[in-house]
């Protein structure tokens, strides 16, 4: 039996879970080794306390019978959501992506079940096995490296959009990998929108410049973004406060302090020096098969840090009509603090 499944059904049993309903691409294959993508069709692996997961899946989709889980076809002229209902009882685990036309149909044919978030997923994938870390460590190095490569392209005269496609050159180069996200380039005042898309705004002498980026290693993300100025740094304060924070953020990670609680080593940092109203996001978010999974680092989010996950920490500063910035680095929390997954300095934003 699958070691991952196990962990699974273990938490079900203290739950009192029946069964879990998986459609997330990236929970499937972390949980069988195999992604699918089905559009509009029915993708279902459902896993009960015991036994083989049973896989839930349309004849279009070519796959032989596998020995680690239960493969179930139907093909278009079925009702996939009746073929998934004959495994349920009980108390439900609910993927939260499940598309929500399967899930109201599913509670009109079974009213007798109780549906309930799956969050034991997210729990489960939320912290990595060495196997996993290994995998995000190369993928942060290799970030590193084509960063390395993006100081040498950021040059006055190019487009945001001129330089998100050398950058995604870059990834394939020195990293062969496609980005992991769409890469996002910003100058100048385009760097107060935190997901900047690029555009044909040109480069000058004096701009900011903002890059996040990130690419995979064997299925897994990286995830960084540096602030850089062209010339003289008209945003002292402003990059000396967002670095402050950062490095506050990964001073309080460690096992047992609350993911709310590193949000509030960030955002002290920053409403302290009198930029709270333009830090408008979460300081972080799980990262994994996905370049966002849960938990995130957030006001809100009261889950307790554990040994083994892996999330963001990337506090920000906006203001509007002028500019931004943001610094971003990974983190993996280890027996007593963490490990920092990014090694490319943040000391150095003036080119």
């Amino acid at each position: 039996m699958n070691e991952r499944v196990e962990r699974l059904q273990k938490k079900m049993q203290e739950e009192g879970l029946g069964a879990c309903v998986i459609s997330d691409h990236s929970a499937v294959e972390y949980f069988i080794g195999r992604r699918f993508s089905c559009g509009e069709r029915l993708i279902a692996l459902i896993v009960t306390t015991e036994g083989l997961p049973k896989l839930v899946l349309n004849e279009l989709f070519p796959l032989a019978p596998q020995t680690d889980f239960e493969l179930v076809r139907y093909n278009d002229t079925e009702d996939g959501v009746q073929i998934v209902s004959r495994f349920l009882n009980g108390k439900v685990g609910i993927d939260k992506f499940w598309s929500a036309g399967f899930l109201i149909r599913l509670m009109a044919l079974r009213p007798d079940l109780e549906m309930v978030d799956g969050n034991l997923v997210d729990r489960i994938r939320s912290v990595k096995d060495p196997v996993e870390q290994a995998r995000m460590r190369q993928a942060s190095l290799n970030n590193d490296k084509v960063m390395t490569r993006v100081r040498e392209l950021i040059q006055t005269g190019k487009s945001e959009k001129q330089l998100e496609q050398e950058i995604n050159a870059a990834f394939r180069e020195l990293a062969d990998s496609d980005p992991s996200f769409e890469t996002i380039v910003a100058f100048a005042e385009n760097c107060a929108d935190p997901h900047a898309v690029p555009s044909d705004k040109i480069l000058e002498e004096g701009m900011s410049v903002i890059v996040d980026m990130g690419c995979k290693f064997e299925g897994y993300c990286s995830d960084m973004t540096r602030t850089y100025f062209i010339g003289k740094n008209t945003m002292e304060d402003v990059y000396d406060t967002v670095l402050r924070a950062n490095l506050a953020g990964i001073a309080a990670v460690k096992p047992g302090v609350r993911f709310c609680d590193i949000d509030r080593a960030c955002r002290q940092v920053i409403e302290e020096a009198g930029y709270g109203s333009y830090f408008i996001h979460r300081t972080g978010h799980g990262i994994g098969l996905s370049v966002h999974e849960p938990f995130d680092v957030s006001a809100v989010d009261e889950i307790v840090v554990e040994e083994g996950m892996c999330f963001s920490i990337e506090p920000g500063i906006y203001l509007p009509g002028v500019g931004g910035v943001r610094i971003e680095d990974l983190v993996l929390v280890t027996k007593d603090g963490c490990e920092v997954l990014n090694h490319d300095p943040k000391d150095q934003p003036v080119l």
